[in-house]
């Protein structure tokens, strides 16, 4: 500030006059510095947003050096059929999965099985409601596929993905030389022979004549004792166990599992088997408890059951028991597979979900929780046994078995209308094996003639 004397009627004044001159260049320099701050600000906002833009968490003001993009993630619908602790289980490995890929949100629905029948899955899929990914039973996917309501995963089976696979649940999995399922699980039905009680007919090994095993039938109804035994075990409504039993002792052209009638031969051995139905045993397999009983006081010579059902027994009757490698038919039924809609819009994103879900790691802890066999080559063998030594595996001959050429007869689910007829023989199965009776005969007379084929 500048002082100036002035001289006012002899009086000296003094006056404060500012210069501009010394503030200059301080004033540009403040107009400078915020000139560049709003530029600089300028840069960090998303100009391009209204208000119908903004919702929930999300904010117009993107921090700096962020990379835009959609704020809006991919979701896909999943619907499963399991029980609760399979459900729980899927739940787990979904939320891993969500946190691993941020941008995928999966919403996953449980319905029962008895609620979601082929028919269910049709009408859904007709009316344009199916999920992006779906959880069906091996036997509805390639009918499904044969009606177009599903999408080829050729592109995701390639590769180390392709390599692990089991070509024994694989295989059944193809129509018109494409891929239309992923393998999920599998417990297979098997037919299991009571050591104990074949040496005491003279037989070493499972038997494969049905007039050796009418003999056996004779023997057991001549016991000593007075005690009865019993030659093999229907429990009611599995229709599953008398479709193994029959590839067992097939003889004709005609297998059960096309659901059509069946040549004479076959009808004869079954025939043969109701001739002795005091002497086949009618325990659900859930009762394990019983069939523990039976096998340990060697009253039961033969039992076909699930691979879960047989680890639930004890010890002391596992060891009594042998697999008859003959009785190992169509393993891969009992089973359930990924398999994406042909209306989804997210294929490549459900694609991910599958490939994650249906991972080795994944497999092998399913395993180890409910003890369904993996569906995977690499958790079998020496190679298995490294990489899990600290927990259980699973027998290395489940590997040949699961990896084996299927019986002949597999391509018949390549008919759309083969679950609905499978329904159809379970409904007649319940009616003639439950109640405390088997009737064989009466069940044969519900299948179709050779005119109906």
């Amino acid at each position: 500030m500048l002082v100036s004397y002035t001289h006012n009627e002899g009086k000296p004044e003094r006056t404060n006059t500012v210069t501009f001159r010394r503030f200059a260049p301080l004033l540009i320099s403040a107009l400078i510095l915020t000139a560049f701050l709003l530029f600089h600000f300028s840069r960090t906002l998303n100009w391009n947003w209204t208000s119908s833009d903004q919702g929930g968490s999300f904010s117009p003001v993107l921090p700096v050096d962020a990379e835009a993009f959609d704020s809006k993630p991919t979701e896909i619908f999943v619907t499963v059929s399991l029980e609760a602790s399979g459900f729980a289980r899927l739940s787990k490995l979904n939320d891993t999965f969500m946190s691993k890929y941020p941008r995928i949100r999966v919403q996953l629905n449980n319905v029962f099985p008895e609620r979601n029948g082929y028919d269910d899955w049709l009408d859904q899929s007709e009316q344009g409601r199916a999920p992006d990914i779906m959880l069906l039973d091996n036997d509805k996917v390639l009918p499904m596929a044969v009606k177009g309501h599903l999408k080829s995963l050729d592109s995701l089976m390639a590769g180390d993905v392709l390599a692990d696979q089991l070509s024994g649940l694989l295989e059944p999995l193809r129509w018109n030389g494409y891929l239309w399922g992923v393998p999920s699980d599998i417990d297979p039905y098997l037919l299991f022979w009571n050591k104990d009680m074949l040496r005491q007919l003279g037989q070493q090994s499972p038997i494969s004549d049905m007039s050796v095993l009418e003999d056996s039938a004779k023997a057991f109804s001549e016991r000593p004792d007075g005690d009865r035994a019993f030659i093999a075990n229907f429990s009611p409504g599995d229709l599953h166990q008398l479709l193994v039993w029959e590839a067992k002792f097939h003889q004709g052209k005609q297998p059960f599992i096309r659901m059509e009638g069946l040549d004479d031969i076959d009808k004869t051995n079954l025939i043969r088997l109701d001739a002795h139905e005091g002497l086949v045993a009618q325990i659900p397999l859930a009762q394990s408890f019983r069939l523990n009983e039976l096998v340990l006081e060697d009253k039961l010579l033969s039992a076909v059951m699930t691979w879960s059902i047989y680890n639930k027994l004890s010890k002391l009757v596992q060891d009594k028991l042998t697999i008859d490698a003959e009785g190992i038919a169509y393993p891969w039924l009992n089973g359930s597979s990924y398999v994406i809609a042909a209306g989804s819009k997210f294929e490549d994103e459900a694609m991910i979900w599958i490939q994650e879900m249906t991972g080795a790691a994944n497999n092998y802890s399913t395993y180890e929780a409910s003890g369904d066999l993996p569906v995977r080559a690499s958790l079998y063998g020496e190679q298995a046994q490294l990489v899990f030594k600290s927990g259980k595996m699973p027998p290395v001959w489940w590997y040949e078995a699961l990896n084996a050429k299927q019986p002949e007869g597999e391509t018949a689910l390549a008919d759309p209308e083969w679950p609905l007829k499978w329904q159809q023989r379970e409904s007649d199965w319940h009616l003639y094996s439950g109640e405390g009776a088997l009737r064989i005969t009466d069940f044969l007379s519900t299948l179709p003639g050779e005119d109906q084929k």
